[in-house]
């Protein structure tokens, strides 16, 4: 069985290990004032920003996650495939691999871990968002809605992004051939696949409408559900393949083979 404290403790040396990183200080702050200047702009009268943003009060923090899950789906890369050649060259997770633990725990804490950095961030681009959504006297507020937006943007593109980071780094073995297979997709789905085939591709939900109205709330929210639980189950089923491939002592034998399962049920 796995132990939900295990998992909790990795994850928090691992939140703990990411908020002392200066990677990750330097691009949040980055993302703050760049947003933040942004979300200025917008409702400055001579920036020629669209009305929209002034019209719709979803419009600013949709704006805001949008352009941030762009930043952190590349971030995101350079922190997961770090996992097993920056934490075994600079001793970061001795204290970690001293502890009798599954491969599971190991991999589910740590990824729980980076999400939940990185879910902290959204969090205060989406409360910057309603702020300003706040400014504009042409708009209605409707905050509850906009919970929608972490759920149905951020999230399913961290998991798909750092399963497949993690995969990648275990496949490949190379932190650098990793990179740039993985910014090389990146760079594909951006700027040619994203329109293909009904976004069908879009992993970072930039082409995906999601814009809620006060009027008509979401228009094809079954349909957004859909295509954002794609990737949501493609990246658990990477990080279960990670589990599984991990070159670590599994500590269990009976848990050796259930990951694999779980991993195809997950894509299929």
């Amino acid at each position: 069985m796995l132990s939900l404290h295990t998992i909790r403790s990795v994850a928090k040396y691992e939140t703990k290990t990411l908020l002392r990183s200066w990677f990750f200080r330097i691009f949040a702050i980055m993302a703050i004032l760049f947003i933040g200047g942004f979300n200025i702009a917008a409702f400055v009268e001579g920036s020629d920003a669209p009305w929209i943003y002034r019209a719709l009060p979803a419009a600013i923090p949709y704006a805001n996650l949008i352009i941030l899950n762009l930043g952190q789906a590349i971030v995101a890369v350079f922190l997961a495939s770090e996992f097993l050649k920056q934490d075994s060259k600079n001793d970061t997770v001795e204290v970690i691999y001293a502890r009798s633990m599954t491969n599971s725990e190991y991999i589910l804490g740590k990824s729980l871990g980076i999400i939940m950095v990185f879910v902290i961030l959204n969090i205060i681009m989406l409360l910057m968002g309603i702020g300003f959504s706040f400014l504009s006297n042409e708009s209605s507020q409707s905050i509850w809605v906009l919970l929608y937006y972490p759920l149905l943007i951020s999230i399913p593109t961290l998991i798909y992004i750092l399963g497949l980071a993690f995969f990648m780094m275990i496949l490949l073995k190379n932190q650098a051939i990793t990179f740039i297979v993985l910014l090389g997709y990146i760079a594909l789905t951006i700027f040619y696949l994203n329109t293909k085939v009904y976004q069908i591709f879009d992993y970072i939900a930039y082409q995906i409408p999601m814009m809620n109205s006060t009027i008509g709330g979401f228009g094809n929210i079954f349909e957004v559900a859909i295509h954002r639980g794609i990737y949501l189950f493609l990246g658990v089923g990477l990080i279960l393949f990670t589990i599984w491939k991990l070159p670590r002592l599994p500590q269990s034998k009976r848990l050796v083979s259930l990951p694999i399962y779980l991993a195809l049920i997950s894509f299929a």
